[in-house]
């Protein structure tokens, strides 16, 4: 260190403070934190008086508050303008703390679904009940004109496009929905579309997208799984005539979940991997 008159050089200075000379250049020239003096040479040197200045911008800094903001703190620096300054980072801060809660829920969701994803991998291609908890919906119909893998992707990222414009995380879940009663008459794609799961506590956001916002209901739902699109019948005709067989009583809209898309498609099977659910009233059952 030099200790002439107490000055440091900037590479002394960005050694005491953990910062790199370059960010020290920087701040010279966008008038942020100048040196002291500079030599006939070119030299930069700042006094020990200027630590404490230097000390408080990277502490600032590293708290995520803008250079601007800390240069108009430290023009006008008193005990309520900084308390202010550090009140609106808090407020950044808890705002960020909320987005990143929102992330890390979608993730423990989606590693959950897999979980339950590995679990209907299991089974026999055969129709089964399970219960299942109430979830809400976002829904775009079809246009089942010409139904086939481009207009269901389409109807898909719609889905998404009205999840992010209203700031909706996307929860992880996704597929086809059938209307009871064209489950019922049979006539499957009349009335059908696509839907995306959407988290319970943005209900009142969903609401004011273009999107028609549904719940699908807890309860028993008939189950089968399946390798294939959602537009091709076979297993839902398979499982309509095994809920037919039981006597069970449909009660509300069929969906068709994809559980593992095009990006698990492998030389063997290139077929997106589904479970068709169709919420049902098993014999003898009670309902108000």
């Amino acid at each position: 260190m030099n200790q002439t008159n107490n000055w440091l050089t900037i590479s002394e200075l960005a050694h005491i403070c953990g910062i790199s000379r370059q960010t020290l250049i920087y701040y010279d020239k966008h008038n942020i934190f100048k040196p002291g003096y500079i030599d006939d040479k070119g030299y930069r040197y700042y006094s020990l008086y200027q630590l404490p200045f230097l000390r408080e911008i990277c502490s600032l800094k590293g708290d995520n508050v803008s250079l601007k903001e800390i240069i108009d703190n430290l023009h006008n620096r008193n005990l309520n303008t900084t308390i202010e300054l550090l009140l609106s980072n808090r407020q950044n801060m808890e705002k960020e703390l909320g987005e990143l809660q929102q992330r890390l829920n979608v993730l423990n969701a989606r590693l959950d679904y897999y979980e339950v994803v590995k679990e209907v991998k299991k089974r026999p291609a055969l129709p089964y009940i399970t219960q299942c908890p109430e979830r809400k919906i976002m829904f775009l119909p079809w246009d089942t004109t010409n139904m086939n893998r481009r207009e269901m992707h389409l109807t898909h990222m719609k889905l998404r496009r009205e999840c992010i414009s209203h700031n909706i995380p996307l929860a992880w879940g996704w597929g086809a929905l059938f209307p009871k009663e064209s489950v019922i008459n049979r006539d499957y794609l009349n009335g059908a579309g696509g839907y995306i799961n959407i988290p319970t506590e943005y209900i009142e956001k969903a609401n004011q997208s273009d999107a028609k916002i549904m719940t699908a209901p807890a309860g028993f739902y008939a189950c089968i799984a399946k390798y294939g699109m959602p537009y091709e019948m076979e297993h839902m005709e398979i499982l309509r005539n095994w809920i037919e067989q039981n006597h069970y009583t449909i009660i509300g809209d069929a969906l068709d979940e994809c559980m593992l898309d095009t990006t698990f498609y492998t030389e063997e099977n290139e077929r997106d991997f589904c479970q068709i659910a169709i919420p049902v009233m098993l014999p003898g059952a009670y309902t108000e």
